[in-house]
C-alpha cells in the first residue's frame, strides 16, 4: 500500500500530466492561429495592392471626367452664342427640304 507521501506524489504526477496535455493542446491552437494570422496578412497584402491600383483609376476617372465637363461647358457656351446660326442652317435645311419635295411631287 503507497504511503501518503507516495499517493501524494503520484496525484501530484497526474496532475502534472493533465496541465501538460492542456497545455499542449493549448499550444497546438495557438500554432493554428498563427497560421491563420499569417494568412490574413498576406490577404491584405494582397488587397492593399488591388485597393491602391483602384484609386489610382479612380483618380485617373475623376480627371477624365473633370476634363470632359469642362469641355461640355464650353461646348454649351459655344452652342448659346451660335443659337443664330442654328437657326439660320434649320430655316436653309427646311427650304431645301421644301424644293426638293416640290421637285419630287412635280414628277
Amino acid at each position: 500500500m503507497p504511503t501518503a507521501g507516495e499517493a501524494m506524489d503520484q496525484q501530484h504526477q497526474q496532475l502534472l500530466s493533465q496541465q501538460d496535455a492542456t497545455l499542449d493542446s493549448l499550444g497546438r491552437g495557438v500554432q493554428r492561429v498563427k497560421a491563420l494570422a499569417g494568412v490574413m496578412r498576406d490577404e491584405l497584402g494582397e488587397q492593399a495592392i488591388i485597393l491602391d491600383s483602384l484609386d489610382e483609376d479612380v483618380e485617373k476617372a475623376d480627371t477624365n471626367m473633370n476634363a470632359m465637363s469642362r469641355r461640355l461647358k464650353i461646348l454649351a457656351e459655344q452652342t448659346k452664342s451660335s443659337e443664330r446660326a442654328q437657326w439660320s442652317i434649320i430655316t436653309c435645311l427646311l427650304v431645301v427640304l421644301g424644293v426638293l419635295t416640290f421637285m419630287v411631287m412635280s414628277d
